[in-house]
């Protein structure tokens, strides 16, 4: 026989086990709610300065997308600039789940010397729609079959975070969602420019 806390305990893990094979699917319901509750909780990033940064792996700026409006972007174009690089898909639960604190450090940074890369490879309207159901004002991009996305950046997993300095050397390679407007980390990032 079950005694009270034994059965709170149950109901609490079969709970728990529905809820995450349900966000593993990534049902459209939950999925937003759910993004919310994990955008609480992600990690903030950290950039050390302080060291050699000549051990950093050299960039690849062949990288080319386009943006929501057709236009190409060439990576090229922002040599001797911090670049945030990010790859996400709005199906994506941990992107969805950064987006906003993205989104609140391209406000934050957008009149510096920061260029913000947020690339995804789905069609360019339901991006636009995603951006103006959510009120983003970040530039998202888009990676198509005319597009060029070097070894470097390839990653199995999405999302995934570059930080290019202006020497063009990735610093810092994020997989998986993160805190990105928190204090410490922008003043590291300032600390690059």
């Amino acid at each position: 026989m079950l005694n009270f806390i034994e059965v709170k305990k149950l109901i609490f893990y079969s709970v728990l086990i529905v809820l995450v094979l349900s966000l593993s699917n990534c049902q459209p319901v939950l999925k937003a709610p759910a993004a919310a509750i994990m955008s609480t909780v992600l990690p903030t990033p950290e950039i050390d300065t302080t060291i050699n940064q000549n051990r950093y792996p050299e960039t690849d700026f062949s990288l080319r997308v386009k943006d929501l409006n057709g236009n190409t972007v060439n990576m090229s174009d922002y040599k001797g600039k911090v670049i945030f690089l990010n790859f996400w898909a709005t199906w994506c639960m941990p992107c969805v789940a950064e987006l906003p604190s993205i989104n609140k450090l391209y406000l934050e940074l957008k009149d510096e010397n920061i260029i913000f890369l947020l690339i995804s490879n789905e069609d360019p309207d339901k991006v636009r729609r995603y951006q103006t159901k959510k009120g983003y004002q970040i530039p998202f991009q888009i990676s198509d079959n005319d597009g060029h996305i070097p070894d470097l950046f390839y990653s199995r997993s999405i999302p995934t975070t570059f930080i290019i300095n202006k020497e063009g050397r990735v610093i810092r390679k994020s997989l998986g969602p993160e805190n990105w407007n928190d204090d410490e980390f922008i003043l590291e990032l300032r600390k690059l420019l």
